[in-house]
């Protein structure tokens, strides 16, 4: 009677099975404040070159804890990797005129 409690864990799976049929990575990028839409496109490209994958899909977190720059966590693994790099610190600084 209870399955409605197990429509996320049922949707969780089928997206496992289908980013690993599509070759997609699933990267989340947790950052200090919300990203633009061209930035994560950046973010994309260059995971993409990092991990290999066809695709690469981002889900982004908002992490206040973060000082600056961005964390991308990727693989089965949860590999980290992080970036602060003078370029991300100035968009950082685009994004609210800092």
């Amino acid at each position: 009677m209870k399955r409605v409690d197990l429509i996320k864990e049922i949707a969780a799976e089928f997206e496992l099975i289908a980013n690993r049929l599509s070759e997609t990575e699933v990267a989340t990028v947790a950052s200090v404040m919300e990203l633009e839409p061209q930035h994560l496109a950046e973010i994309a490209k260059r995971a993409q070159k990092l991990t290999g994958p066809k695709n690469v899909k981002l889900k982004t977190v908002i992490d206040k804890s973060l000082l600056a720059g961005i964390i991308i966590r990727y693989g089965n693994s949860g590999s980290k990797l992080s970036l602060i790099t003078l370029r991300l610190l100035n968009v950082v600084c685009e994004f609210k005129n800092y």
